[in-house]
């Protein structure tokens, strides 16, 4: 069963220009490992509430792109969960497979408008309790395009149970919202919005993700 969305992640180009970036908006790190296999330092930021994980290769490919690009979701049983979706006719990505970092399974997918799914069975837990003594309140929502909108509500609601709100799904301290009217980004996951005491305008990160920022509520 799926129990949680634990995060939002993807590569970065320059890590430490990505950790200033983040901590000046008052995120926290609170988790950094270093994958010997792949050569990939892995960093766990909290904002408010929300988890980003950074992943930074020390020997990128030629090819290689940046930018938030999978949303990781908690389950308590992998394989089950994995071979579901993948009978229900979601595209397999990498089946059930050890992590990298060493830290429990792992599993990709694909949602109906092509978005990357991570499962993840493991028993670390890298949140914090909410941090809030910052002008950063908390992660408000992550938004994905959905040009399919119907298909990615069934995705996302029917066959990951999470709770939904017309285009709004919260499963524990995390929100996801769907449109298929966004405007335009530059990196899979179309934007993540904060809530901050001080809105302004929006801002990219040095990998050219777009953060939208309201007011706490």
């Amino acid at each position: 069963m799926i129990y949680e969305l634990n995060h939002v992640g993807g590569p970065v180009q320059d890590l430490d220009a990505s950790l200033t970036f983040y901590t000046d908006l008052g995120a926290q790190i609170v988790d950094t490992l270093f994958m010997e296999g792949p050569r990939v330092t892995r960093v766990h930021l909290q904002l408010g509430t929300g988890l980003v994980e950074l992943l930074h290769a020390e020997q990128p490919a030629p090819d290689a792109t940046y930018g938030l690009n999978h949303i990781g979701f908690m389950t308590d049983d992998l394989d089950a969960d994995y071979a579901r979706l993948i009978e229900a006719g979601y595209a397999e990505l990498t089946p059930p497979r050890v992590a990298g970092s060493g830290q429990g399974r792992l599993a990709f997918l694909s949602d109906p408008n092509g978005h990357r799914v991570e499962l993840l069975q493991r028993t670390e837990e890298f949140r914090v309790p909410p941090i809030t003594s910052t002008p950063l309140r908390r992660l408000a929502h992550i938004g994905l395009d959905a040009p399919d909108l119907e298909a990615a509500a069934t995705f996302y609601g029917t066959h990951l149970g999470l709770p939904q709100d017309n285009n709004t799904f919260r499963l524990r301290e995390d929100t996801l919202k769907l449109s298929p009217s966004w405007p335009t980004a530059t990196t899979p996951v179309n934007h993540l919005a904060l809530e901050v005491t001080t809105p302004g305008p929006d801002q990219h990160d040095p990998d050219g993700n777009r953060l939208t920022f309201l007011p706490v509520r």
